[in-house]
């Protein structure tokens, strides 16, 4: 007995808690009768508290469902929000700038942000700021001073003579020039145009592209028709502030109302969102009312 004493020797406190463990579990299987239960084993240990996150909301599941004017729209949830940055629609151009509002908002999906404020910024499909969009094709004035995006974009399009900074809302200029030091006979009218296409947005199978129509004649364009060719299956989806028309790889994007008359000397932006594939070469050449025009 003495021998076999001695043989045995003190089972360390770290196993018996470890069989403790052991034993307890196997009792939790059983259900404390002897009778097993489901092999499953629990996602999470029954000592972790559970926790259920709510559904988080995407980013674009609201759209727009009225259109009020250029700055104040009602989503469809209901909430009528106005979009932070922008001034009220100047009356000379408000039509104009809403119908701009429609073609680029209604029942389109956006994410206002901040979500639930009364005054948000709108963020397109695209990725594109509607608020800085508005501003840079000369919609509707900035009010946010201390945005200095906002503040270079209004800068910008007056300076183009875009929108609400054109015609009528802005005349133009009517000083006599000096008396000529000749009476030599005045030149012939003289038709010519620039066109500078640039794409700023792209994502997987669409872009956006800005166009820049320069009238560089000394005359006046009143009503104009711009058209190019595609030459990789490109398509437009939607424009602003011209009409378009396709059929096939030729596009055509004609005035609207308010954008008739492109004075010489003078420059007009209109865009378009477009679908394509993995290759989007640009144009190579435009023409604008049947006259061909230099690719800035």
């Amino acid at each position: 007995m003495r021998r076999l004493l001695g043989v045995l020797k003190p089972i360390p406190v770290r196993w018996l808690l470890v069989a403790a463990v052991l034993a307890t579990s196997a009792a939790t299987a059983c259900g404390g009768d002897g009778e097993p239960q489901s092999s499953q084993a629990p996602t999470t240990p029954p000592w972790v508290p559970s926790i259920i996150e709510p559904p988080r909301k995407s980013a674009l599941t609201v759209t727009v469902h009225q259109v009020v004017d250029v700055r104040t729209v009602k989503l469809s949830d209901g909430v009528e929000v106005k979009v932070k940055g922008l001034a009220a629609p100047d009356a000379c151009w408000t039509d104009a700038a809403t119908t701009f509002a429609r073609s680029m908002l209604l029942e389109k999906p956006v994410e206002p942000t901040p979500d639930g404020a009364a005054e948000v910024s709108l963020r397109l499909a695209d990725g594109t700021d509607y608020g800085l969009l508005a501003v840079e094709l000369g919609m509707v004035r900035n009010e946010a001073a201390d945005d200095r995006a906002m503040r270079e974009a209004e800068t910008t399009a007056s300076a183009k003579h875009l929108g609400r900074w054109g015609p009528p809302c802005v005349k133009p200029s009517t000083t006599t020039p000096p008396p000529a030091a000749t009476t030599t006979a005045a030149p012939k009218p003289v038709a010519g145009c620039s066109v500078a296409y640039r794409v700023t947005h792209t994502w997987p199978g669409g872009f956006r592209t800005d166009v820049t129509i320069r009238n560089t004649g000394n005359t006046a364009v009143n009503g104009w028709s711009l058209q190019w060719k595609f030459a990789n299956g490109q398509k437009v989806t939607e424009m602003w502030n011209a009409t378009p028309k396709q059929s096939g790889s030729e596009i055509s994007a004609t005035a609207v109302s308010y954008n008739q008359a492109i004075p010489a000397g003078e420059s007009l932006l209109m865009g378009f969102t477009g679908s394509s594939g993995s290759a989007n070469t640009a144009p190579k050449s435009f023409s604008l009312n049947g006259l061909a025009c230099a690719v800035a």
